[in-house]
């Protein structure tokens, strides 16, 4: 480090616009997010990801954050070289942190991620050079480094807490001890804010504001669940200061807020259906009102999440009492003092009376002010007959679909991009992201009408992961009455849990079903017509956290790879998640997950067939106008007797179940384009042919 000169008041200021910079940089982009988006869950590496809405928002922030920690790392008083040297690398990592980008399609970089650490590590490590007032820095660093394991613990799956609000406290816990740190040094070096009874009162106060941040923070960290007979929630208050007075539920169908007059935490609570309401909707006749919870149930449940948040405000308020008591014991190198103690607990007790009286205050039923509803729960209240009729507009429409299709047929005949005498050997119906809508009577008309030898279903067949979800919505019926094979690969709304196999299970009892990844340590190699297909499973389910997604897929792409060592490559790999379809060998790889279809070298990526399932569909336009899902999308994939591609075409076409279709977008893909393999010597794929499968097992 070169040398420099102490400046404790531009040592502090800038301390304080790294955390203040940082923390607004979170705080805006979190708010600026589209529905649905949970910050709890959320790191905040994908605040500034690639592609990102508002990322420029949250880049800018570290960068300003990066400048401030270099300036102080020059200015601070009181620091061995080496210590300004680790603050000015954290400055540094910040920095690259925030130009190298994470791209959610695919594994962190290493360089974002080593300088991610580098900073963590670096606003640990420096305290410990410090050489004034030893003790008290080493006690920041002590904390800096509990900060720290936490996020580690968290980011392992060692410690179950939110990965968004772990990375969020920890990075602000770290900036708050430098911000803390360049204020002892600022105080050290003689400055002085009035007289005494006011820094007392001034003391006081902060204290009393730390609290409460900390109260409100617990329970964001250790959030309250309350239960009723078939619904559990997860509560707790929130700690941006701009949701306040609001209740919020989140759900799958949209958000529930209600607005109340009054200042007070906002209430974030987030409902779970619990396995037991699944059984009550397969059965006929099943009216809301036997859905709903009781009054008595709803009291309970209230005055159980009332009593958890008032615990964890406590907890917290107290944690900022304890580490006050200790910070003056470690400066004085003796007790505090009584006087000092019962100050901290004063503002301790402030901070929760005057929360608690104002939530009470706040959150009554005459204190309501609005009430509003997002989603599907907002457009199914007033079209409350249209969810019925899916699966009949899914047969009124076919005929259209089938016609559009022949008419296609005959373009080709004149326009297709290459001479159209290649004898077909296979014709696939590509399909994916089904979520509960049976639309297997368009499929079975498809079928009828191509002559499609096969189904190739890239997942997320359901939405909630049941069976019970399946069965009522007729889609294992569905699959059974297409009379081809079914092709099918995970995805991750076809489970519960990590380990729950319901679906697979029960989709290994149809009879057309082929289970590409049936488990764990086995794989399924099918052959029809000479074509080999494999795939693999998304290892997510429905609700889980939502860490590490990429990463998530790695032991079934590394099991794949390893079983399949030695064996010639398949002509079509199947997967859900775009990561296993990019990093596997194939002559054409498909996947899903993305809802929207695309083409990247010989990766095939499927749209939704149902247009994101039934619940989308009644989704309002931000316009007011009628309601409408997303596109629906289909391909045809076209194998030629000499065992390579010979065609794709991709149909996308939206309104569907509405009962209005229309026509988007047909385009007919050259097999040349995706299959660029060179051909095998004697290899011919015949137009006929029984499927075969051959088990492949991990070794």
């Amino acid at each position: 480090m070169p040398r420099v000169t102490p400046r404790p008041r531009l040592a502090l200021a800038s301390a304080l616009v790294a955390l203040l910079a940082h923390v607004s940089g979170w705080v805006l982009t979190d708010r600026l997010q589209a529905d649905p988006f949970d910050a709890t869950t959320t790191g905040l590496s994908v605040l500034a990801a690639t592609g990102q809405p508002h990322a420029w928002l949250f880049t800018t922030s570290l960068l300003v954050s990066a400048a401030a920690l270099a300036v102080v790392s020059f200015t601070l008083p009181g620091i061995r070289g080496w210590g300004r040297a680790v603050l000015a690398l954290s400055a540094v990592s910040v920095g690259i942190f925030a130009l190298s980008p994470l791209d959610l399609a695919r594994s962190p970089s290493a360089l974002h991620v080593v300088a991610g650490c580098a900073a963590l590590v670096g606003l640990c490590a420096w305290p410990w050079a410090v050489t004034a007032h030893r003790t008290l820095h080493w006690g920041y660093a002590a904390g800096s480094a509990f900060a720290v394991v936490l996020l580690a613990a968290t980011l392992t799956d060692r410690l179950d807490w939110p990965e968004g609000t772990t990375e969020r406290l920890v990075t602000m816990l770290l900036l708050s001890g430098l911000a803390t740190s360049a204020g002892l040094a600022w105080w050290n070096a003689g400055h002085r804010v009035g007289s005494r009874p006011v820094r007392q009162i001034l003391a006081f106060a902060l204290t009393a504001v730390a609290c409460a941040l900390t109260g409100v923070s617990a329970t964001a960290i250790a959030p309250v669940r309350a239960e009723t007979r078939h619904y559990a929630a997860s509560v707790n208050l929130d700690p941006d200061p701009l949701a306040s007075a609001s209740l919020v539920a989140r759900t799958v169908f949209g958000d529930i807020d209600v607005a109340f007059r009054g200042l007070a935490p906002g209430i974030r609570a987030t409902p779970q259906v619990k396995a037991s309401i699944t059984e009550l909707l397969s059965r006929p006749d099943i009216s809301a009102s036997s859905l709903a919870p009781g009054p008595l149930e709803l009291d309970n449940a209230i005055r159980s999440a009332a009593t958890g948040l008032a615990v964890r405000f406590a907890v917290g308020s107290l944690l900022i009492v304890g580490l006050v008591v200790l910070a003056g014991s470690l400066r004085r190198r003796r007790f505090a003092g009584w006087a000092a103690t019962a100050r901290a607990l004063g503002a301790a007790v402030l901070a929760m009376a005057v929360t608690g009286a104002s939530a009470a205050l706040t959150y009554r039923p005459d204190q309501a002010s609005g009430f509003t509803s997002t989603g599907i729960l907002s457009t199914v209240q007033a079209n409350s007959g249209l969810l019925a009729d899916v699966e009949a507009r899914s047969k009124e429409v076919a005929p259209y679909l089938t016609n559009l299709v022949a008419l296609t047929n005959a373009l080709q005949q004149r326009y297709r991009p290459y001479p159209g005498d290649t004898t077909v050997a296979l014709r696939l119906l590509l399909i994916s992201d089904v979520h509960g809508g049976n639309q297997y009577p368009l499929a079975k008309e498809l079928i009828t009408a191509e002559q499609v030898d096969a189904v190739v279903d890239a997942g997320d067949l359901l939405t909630f992961g049941t069976v019970e979800e399946g069965e009522a919505a007729g889609i294992f019926d569905g699959i059974a009455s297409l009379g081809v094979p079914y092709f099918f690969v995970k995805g991750n709304h076809d489970a519960t849990s990590s380990t729950d196999r319901a679906v697979l299970d029960r989709l290994a009892k149809i009879p057309n079903v082929v289970l590409l990844h049936p488990d764990d340590d086995h794989f399924t190699e099918a052959t029809l017509h000479g074509i080999r297909i494999t795939g693999i499973n998304d290892t997510r389910w429905f609700g889980d956290d939502g860490k590490r997604t990429a990463d998530r897929q790695r032991p079934a792409i590394e099991a794949y790879q390893s079983a399949f060592v030695g064996r010639d490559e398949p002509d079509l790999f199947v997967t859900h998640h775009p990561l296993g379809a990019r990093e596997v060998t194939a002559k054409v790889t498909v996947n899903g997950h993305m809802h929207t279809p695309s083409l990247e070298g010989n990766r095939i990526q499927v749209g939704t067939f149902t247009g994101g399932g039934p619940f989308t569909h009644y989704v309002q336009t931000e316009d007011g106008g009628e309601l409408a899902g997303q596109p629906s999308a289909f391909d045809l994939l076209t194998f030629g007797t000499d065992c390579h591609v010979a065609e794709l075409t991709r149909f996308t076409f939206r309104n569907l179940i509405e009962g209005r279709p229309a026509y988007d977008q047909v385009s007919i893909i050259n097999g040349n384009r995706l299959d660029t393999s060179a051909a095998t010597p004697g290899r011919t794929c015949p137009a006929t042919g029984t499927l075969s499968r051959t088990e492949v097992t991990v070794p």
